[in-house]
């Protein structure tokens, strides 16, 4: 069962003067989907992931300009946890950041007068990181109120193309930080901006 996630975002899905190209910076489109402000190789990621989960990897070097973060400084500490990344993740607002932030509301905070983004994932999590692997049918499956959480796209970590880490509350919603980029296909639906609620009769979703 897919699991629905939001990200709020400044940019339209296509380019508001239609005479303007598509382009990374004029439209979701355009940008083919979401991107962190450093990609990041897929190995990388997984190696953010692994270096927080005993017995601990090396520590990952991040594609400049991210290898000069706080995140980095963060990684080379000998017991980092899942739980630590999630909130520098949470912190760092620079545009040398490796995630892409989501959420399991649609109030995504501080974008809601912007234009919100719905997208459907089939994912599976492992607590912690570690132990059994289930299925992501809801958001309390995501949450961790103290820790944090693993997730992913594929039957492993180490067969996922979409993979990160998600922790909180359920309430008002959870964090679930992608460390790869998504694709435009897992966006279903879009608000364009306003003060009501997305998805309210006078705020309304549209297919993307």
């Amino acid at each position: 069962m897919p699991i629905t996630l939001y990200r709020g975002d400044s940019r339209p899905p296509d380019p508001l003067n239609p005479a303007d190209p598509p382009t990374a910076a004029n439209s979701i489109r355009g940008a083919g989907g979401f991107q962190p402000w450093v990609i990041t190789p897929l190995a990388t990621g997984r190696e953010v992931i692994n270096r927080c989960i005993v017995p601990r990897g090396p520590v990952p070097a991040l594609t400049p300009p991210a290898d000069q973060t706080s995140l980095q400084a963060l990684l080379a500490t000998p017991n980092v946890t899942l739980i630590d990344v999630l909130r520098n993740i949470k912190a760092e607002k620079t545009r040398r950041t490796i995630h892409i932030s989501t959420d399991t509301s649609s109030d995504v905070g501080g974008y809601g007068s912007g234009y919100v983004y719905q997208m459907q994932f089939n994912l599976n999590v492992q607590a912690l990181g570690q132990g059994a692997v289930a299925a992501v049918n809801n958001a309390a499956q995501l949450a961790s109120a103290v820790k944090a959480n693993v997730f992913f796209d594929g039957a492993t970590l180490a067969t996922s193309n979409l993979f990160g880490i998600s922790g909180g509350p359920v309430n008002p919603g959870v964090e679930a930080a992608f460390l790869t980029v998504i694709p435009m296909a897992y966006i279903t639906h879009y608000c364009v901006p306003g003060i009501a609620a997305p998805g309210s009769a006078t705020r309304p979703w549209i297919a993307f």
